[in-house]
């Protein structure tokens, strides 16, 4: 699979994409036994049902998530349909895809078509045959009009098997899949996750008191705790070890940090506006 390294959003600001911009850069060698970087972009490819002629733009990387290793792949088509995947690194699964339409969209629909036109259970056909399941296969499954930026919606969300989700945005005028999104752990396992990270962490133990880490976030920030208002912090549990989370403001400005509870350093740090 060939990988583009043009800016694709100077491209798309600029309303051209020149072909001698694309350069093609190796891809990274599986390792213990795994199924590679290469073979991912492929499995992520075959799984939207888009051929390599029509990849514009593709990025992977290898990451962890939840202590296992993914292939985190994202690629552009030439009519700028974002496609985003992760991809199980030991066997090749889908463990969950995400797909947006809207920029092509948005631009071909006229104004005088953002109306409703197909009915609620021909959302749902469309979005359970997209999906390769029948009715009777499904379980919660819940269809709902909306509006997004003016335009009919219908929003489809179902539960297949033991661990799969799926949520669908389907427009009511033409029935074209504006977006989707696709999960191999369905929520309630992710809701059970969290509360046993909770657990866990409320018996954990960190070297550092909650004191520590407000001064280590602090110092990061070149600030005093007499400068700023509503400081607070917490422990929990991350990737398998103690933190703290915490935020505090100052002057217009709101900060969140995440401070590694054993070593004290900085894990995670985000400010922004309080008008945001």
């Amino acid at each position: 699979m060939k990988k583009w390294t043009i800016g694709l959003g100077t491209a798309l600001a600029a309303g051209v994409l020149a072909a001698g911009m694309a350069v093609s850069a190796g891809a990274a060698p599986a390792s213990g036994g795994g199924i590679g970087q290469e073979k991912a972009e492929q499995i992520a490819a075959d799984h939207a049902g888009v051929k390599e002629d029509d990849i514009l733009y593709i990025f992977s990387e290898l990451d962890y998530e939840d202590g296992r290793k993914v292939y985190e792949v994202e690629f552009y088509t030439k009519d700028y349909r974002e496609y985003d995947y992760e991809i199980s690194a030991a066997d090749g699964a889908v463990i969950s895809c995400d797909y947006d339409a809207e920029t092509s969209f948005w631009r071909n629909i006229p104004e005088r078509d953002r109306t409703v036109q197909i009915t609620e259970e021909k959302a749902q056909e469309i979005a359970l045959n997209h999906a390769g399941k029948k009715e009777e296969d499904v379980r919660i499954l819940r269809t709902k009009l909306d509006y997004d930026d003016g335009m009919a919606v219908y929003e489809v969300e179902f539960f297949a098997g033991e661990n799969e989700e799926y949520d669908y945005e389907i427009s009511a005028w033409t029935g074209e899949i504006i977006s989707r999104d696709y999960d191999a752990e369905s929520r309630g396992e992710r809701w059970a996750k969290a509360g046993a990270e909770r657990r866990e962490a409320a018996a954990g133990t960190a070297a550092l008191t909650a004191e520590e880490a407000k001064a280590a976030a602090l110092k990061d920030a070149g600030l005093k705790e007499s400068q700023v208002e509503g400081l607070r912090v917490h422990q929990d549990w991350d990737d398998g070890r103690v933190v703290y989370e915490g935020k505090f403001y100052y002057h217009e400005l709101e900060y969140e940090f995440e401070v590694d509870g054993n070593t004290g350093r900085l894990i995670d740090w985000d400010v922004e506006s309080i008008y945001d």
